[in-house]
């Protein structure tokens, strides 16, 4: 097996070692600045800091580092993850200034890490949210502690993270993700005149129990409509929902959020059905547009994401655009419209009779997979080992030999009818959309090494088209694959969580 086979030319990873959760998308001073969980010392340790890759185009990337590590008290056992804000004309030189946000954690000591233990999330731990400003939006300065433990309202626990920032109405507004010291998920609201001195407004709950915890909220402001995401865990497994070990979804609010003390958590809608996606978080860029971006990954042990050695494990989500389903108010999630211009050698697919099988080889691991107009069932299949599905009204993904799997067993929703679907593949990443984005899964996919790719379609379809797709981060990739990925404040002694 060749790890050249499983290289990722337009998705974001870390250079080597671990990456999860995305952290403070923003677009700043006229660049794309996505930072993430960044784990050095994988697997042998578990310290987060921030690493960060930049882009004028959400396309083309530069790996800029690790900006935040921890260096306090308050963080010594990892930067975990939170947002940025652009403060406008706030930096010395007249200019924005990016100021960061996140939780600070701390592990009490002759304490075992174990998210479901109700004692470890009571006593085990300390969470402190924490802000630190850049001129650059790569550098940041002296931090300051903006919230304690002793600062939550009582009846949370200690396990309270991922601050979400935004300003609204003329003030500024925290939410966070929570457990109750009963062992429920929700989320509690903080609002600040200047976004450094905060206080409690609300706690959001759910009309009953939904999970032990919820992670990494974000908000979605979209046509005049206001939607809560967050990522709960301890969801039992379903037939048709929640197949993940940790799930993550949004509600659509009847009002403004900051109006909001309890949902409906029927409503809960699933952002991805896939067996690789945790923690997204969204962003509203300059243009206007809402853009979220996955981790495309799991703490799944059933499944790797690092087979035969890899040196590094997990990556993002393509940037994803998300628009309102005016008709159900659902949002649907699209690949922004700057990857097509990575698209390059194109072959259609379709055969010249109705229900024929159309084949393509594809130069390369990097390809882009259209296909518009189905009717009936069908399957589309890549290398004869990873297809998608449209059978007896369900849409799936199944892998047809285990090693290519890693772990992974097929996976399906119902759905009606299948219209349309866009397939992109990455090496060994897979991010399938359906019905113009209504229903999505993202997958890792460790195929046979091979230098084509050959896609296979049986669909009755209008048109299917493939485009091999450009590779623009391999290079990135080997540049960046150096000693100093190491910061200078991690010791090797750190604790491990």
């Amino acid at each position: 097996m060749s790890h050249t086979t499983w290289s990722l030319g337009f998705h974001l990873r870390s250079p080597k070692s671990w990456l999860n959760d995305p952290n403070g998308m923003c677009q700043f001073r006229g660049r794309y600045h996505f930072f993430y969980q960044y784990n050095h010392a994988w697997p042998q340790d578990n310290q987060k800091a921030w690493g960060l890759f930049t882009s004028p185009d959400l396309v083309r990337w530069r790996y800029e580092g690790v900006s935040i590590e921890p260096s306090i008290p308050e963080d010594r056992h990892g930067v975990y993850s939170g947002c940025t804000v652009v403060e406008r004309g706030q930096a010395a030189d007249g200019g924005d200034r990016l100021r960061a946000y996140y939780t600070g954690n701390v592990i009490c000591p002759n304490k075992t890490h174990n998210p479901r233990d109700v004692a470890f999330a009571n006593d085990g731990r300390e969470a402190n949210e924490i802000t630190c400003t850049s001129d650059d939006g790569i550098h940041f300065g002296p931090k300051a502690i903006l919230l304690r433990p002793a600062d939550y309202p009582d009846h949370c626990s200690l396990h309270v993270r991922d601050p979400k920032v935004w300003e609204q109405d003329g003030s500024w507004h925290m939410v966070l993700g929570a457990r109750s010291v009963d062992a429920r998920g929700l989320c509690i609201l903080y609002d600040s005149a200047d976004g450094l001195d905060w206080s409690f407004r609300q706690a959001i709950n759910s009309e009953y129990p939904f999970g032990f915890m919820w992670e990494c909220p974000n908000i979605v402001q979209l046509d005049g409509h206001e939607y809560l995401a967050f990522s709960p865990q301890g969801l039992p497994r379903l037939a048709d929902r929640w197949h993940n070990l940790w799930n993550a979804g949004y509600v659509a609010l009847p009002q403004r959020i900051l109006d909001t003390t309890r949902l409906d958590e029927r409503t809960f809608v699933e952002w991805d059905h896939g067996h690789d996606f945790y923690a997204p978080q969204t962003f509203c860029d300059d243009a206007g547009r809402w853009i979220l971006v996955g981790w495309m990954g799991t703490f799944d042990t059933n499944y790797t994401s690092a087979p035969d050695g890899l040196d590094w494990c997990h990556c993002l989500t393509v940037p994803r655009l998300l628009t309102r389903d005016a008709r159900t108010g659902l949002l649907l999630q699209n690949p922004v419209p700057e990857l097509d211009g990575l698209r390059g050698e194109q072959v259609e697919l379709t055969g010249e009779t109705a229900g024929s099988v159309g084949v393509a080889v594809l130069p390369g691991r990097q390809a882009d997979v259209v296909v518009e107009g189905i009717t009936g069932d069908g399957t589309l299949t890549l290398d004869e080992s990873f297809q998608l599905f449209f059978q007896a009204g369900r849409l799936g993904v199944r892998y047809l030999d285990k090693h290519s799997a890693a772990g992974r067993q097929e996976r399906s929703i119902p759905l009606d009818a299948l219209h349309d679907v866009r397939v992109l593949v990455d090496g060994s990443a897979v991010e399938v959309y359906a019905n113009g984005g209504a229903e999505v899964f993202s997958c890792r996919w460790f195929c046979a090494e091979t230098p084509d790719l050959a896609v296979t379609c049986s669909f009755d379809a209008r048109r299917v088209t493939a485009w091999t797709m450009e590779d623009v981060m391999s290079d990135v990739y080997a540049i960046a694959q150096a000693p100093d990925l190491a910061w200078p404040g991690w010791k090797a002694s750190a604790h491990k969580i």
